[in-house]
């Protein structure tokens, strides 16, 4: 497989699964005529959108809760033929990147439009599409995130992923001059029509389309729904909107209501036959695999966001990923979307149950796994070589055209967004910054060798966190283990206990029923109640086993000061030096690490010249590793020099003169008299 990056050529991953519905599961449709006049990627069309400059002014009282849709022209320019469409539906789009095209202050402001061509005109189509969505690169310096995982995703065979191109903007208003917008991107729009035509075909498209949204009715997961939730309805702000018109609304909402409730309330072997009956798997599990690897944390795992689902006549529901632009490194409500496991892509706790229930059943994660390895291993799908390679080409593409009347986006860079808590991700400056293709792989082949364990997580509830998840750490294979501290705070809701809880949900948790080190899945509480004190929790998830021990508090350490030794006492006469020797000093548990002498000398065997006589206590200092120090002192004796008339009877005594009584008389004037004096600290 390789990128679709020639004219007129898309490879693509066919998919003939066995259905009830008559979906046409495959992308063939890429290869359309039609559809490749709109998004090949080797073109660079030009859309242009007239306005009178009434309708400019009504378009701008727009907000993001009310938009005015006005009318307009569309001119759209092609290998240097212009097709035009008159009277078209226009209105800016967005949710968080709602904005309007035009300040305050008259400038223009790079925003995103929907174009309806049958707005006012039944009917009105040009080249098979009757909707268009331009979207600003907002936040993505390099250009490429939401086309680029698109066209992953068509690779592998997601053949519900909407296309995604690029054109230049240019939009005139009244009798003011042209004004370019820069480069945007072209979308397709998820539709009633052509979407559904081209996917399902003219016998199957008479089902129900919804958008699942993260708005003011929260998270679109389907445990919210029953027949009394108002976050299912006909309007923006719906978590499910949605996408049809007229009378049909009360019978598409009873029947997701009854799959909703059914997805949410069966289980076992029941729930396995009705998704079954009523998913198209294979496609959500990819789509699950693509948002996990891409870190689509936005999506439908992640966020609750972003993703239609179309139920066809046959009332089976297949999966539409939809505005992948936050991928490939952009993170938010994951801590880092490339370090994520792609098993656990979604905190437990945030996840769609649905999605949880689904990749419980053995037969399916087997499957969803050999997704996410495929992702990051096939050629032309999220591999550096094929990625980097598919970039350069569209950059080459659009590099000349960024610069806008706008002043918005006008560079291109490899950076995530700005306001992700992950800003060292590279796309294709993979030498530097940290490398987006190896993390991930790295990652999924790591979740991959940790899923032949037991467990892909344990976490810890007890009294000491208040029953909150506390992720163990896996030491070993299927060996995990915590330290927690049990104290008067922590015990505040009662004695110490815990249990082990997988998925950080309580779908999965065991405690002991009978007190035998062994767990049950669902079991009681398990109790440590050896006092206060620190414990160290081992779970060994392959056979159920676990341990709890105290912490045995060792003893103080009580650190021992070094032995000071000044050594002997000196007596010499003035003008003399004398030698100190430290070198008896010693530390029982340590090293000695200096040696201060009182008269500012330093060292082990220092000197110091002595010009007159007298009696000097000199100290001695030594301080050992722990910052403990002792002391110790000795007496230095300096006597004057004998006067001249004794030099003569000292000379006759060395020679000879005198006899045995001068000799010794020389030796104990040598010797001198010696005392010692210690005092530590």
């Amino acid at each position: 497989m390789y990128f679709n990056t020639l004219k007129g050529t898309a490879l693509l991953f066919g998919l003939l699964l066995s259905f009830t519905s008559q979906a046409l599961n495959d992308t063939s449709y890429l290869n359309d005529a039609d559809h490749q006049f709109w998004f090949e990627l080797n073109d660079l069309p030009t859309v242009k959108l007239h306005f009178t400059e009434e309708q400019w002014r009504l378009l701008l009282t727009s907000t993001s809760s009310d938009r005015e849709e006005v009318s307009g022209d569309l001119t759209y320019v092609k290998d240097g033929i212009e097709y035009p469409l008159n009277n078209l539906g226009i209105k800016v789009s967005g949710n968080t990147s709602f904005v309007l095209p035009e300040d305050h202050n008259g400038n223009y402001v790079q925003a995103n439009f929907t174009l309806d061509f049958d707005e006012f005109v039944d009917d009105q189509t040009l080249r098979g599409i009757t909707k268009l969505k331009l979207k600003r690169f907002k936040d993505d310096s390099s250009y490429v995130r939401e086309p680029l995982s698109n066209q992953i995703m068509h690779n592998f065979g997601v053949w519900t992923a909407h296309s995604s191109t690029y054109a230049r903007l240019v939009i005139s208003i009244g009798d003011r001059a042209d004004a370019y917008f820069g480069i945007y991107r072209m979308n397709e729009s998820v539709n009633r029509k052509e979407y559904l035509d081209k996917r399902f075909g003219p016998d199957n498209d008479g089902g129900f389309l919804w958008q699942g949204n993260h708005k003011s009715w929260g998270k679109a997961h389907f445990s919210k729904i029953n027949a009394q939730w108002g976050g299912v309805g006909d309007f923006e702000q719906a978590s499910f909107e949605y996408k049809g018109k007229g009378s049909k609304y009360l019978e598409g909402h009873a029947q997701l209501v009854d799959l909703a409730e059914n997805f949410t309330n069966l289980q076992g072997e029941e729930f396995e036959a009705y998704v079954a009956q009523h998913i198209n798997i294979p496609l959500l599990l990819k789509g699950l695999a693509s948002e996990a690897v891409l870190g689509h944390w936005d999506g439908f795992w992640g966020n609750g966001n972003n993703y239609f689902i179309y139920i066809d006549e046959s009332e089976v529901m297949h999966f539409v990923p939809y505005d992948t632009d936050n991928t490939l490194g952009t993170s938010l409500l994951v801590s880092d979307s490339g370090e994520r496991d792609p098993l656990v892509f979604a905190p437990p706790a945030d996840a769609p149950l649905l999605v949880r229930k689904i990749l419980a059943i053995d037969r399916y994660m087997d499957e969803y796994k050999t997704y996410i390895e495929a992702l990051v291993t096939d050629s032309g799908l999220m591999v550096e070589g094929d990625s980097v390679q598919w970039i350069a080409t569209v950059h080459q593409l659009i590099e000349a055209d960024v610069a806008n009347a706008t002043g918005d986006n006008q560079i291109i860079a490899d950076r995530p967004a700005y306001w992700g808590n992950q800003s060292n991700y590279r796309i294709y400056e993979t030498n530097s910054g940290k490398n987006w293709y190896s993390t991930r792989r790295n990652a999924v082949l790591n979740a991959l060798d940790s899923s032949n364990h037991a467990y892909p997580t344990v976490y810890y509830r007890g009294v000491t966190n208040d029953w909150g998840a506390s992720l163990m750490t896996q030491v070993s294979a299927d060996v995990w283990r915590i330290t927690v501290n049990s104290d008067e705070a922590t015990n505040a809701s009662g004695d110490p206990r815990f249990k082990f809880d997988i998925y950080a949900d309580w779908s999965h948790n065991y405690g002991d029923n009978d007190a035998d080190g062994m767990v049950e899945e669902g079991g009681n509480s398990i109790h440590f109640g050896d006092g206060f004190g620190e414990y160290q929790i081992t779970f060994f998830a392959a056979d159920g086993r676990y341990e709890v021990v105290k912490a045995v508090t060792p003893p103080p350490v009580v650190l021992q000061p070094p032995v000071a030794d000044a050594g002997d006492d000196i007596q010499i006469e003035e003008g003399e030096y004398a030698y100190f020797d430290g070198a008896g000093s010693a530390d029982s548990d340590g090293q000695i690490l200096s040696y201060q002498w009182s008269n500012d000398m330093v060292g082990v065997n220092p000197s110091q010249l002595y010009a007159n006589a007298g009696t000097y206590t000199v100290t001695l200092t030594v301080t050992d590793n722990d910052a403990l120090s002792a002391t110790d002192s000795l007496v230095v004796t300096v006597t004057a020099k004998a006067e001249e008339e004794n030099e003569g009877e000292l000379e006759e005594a060395a020679s000879g003169g005198g006899g045995a009584i001068g000799f010794g008389l020389l030796i104990l004037m040598a010797a001198g008299v010696r005392r010692r004096s210690h005092c530590n600290s």
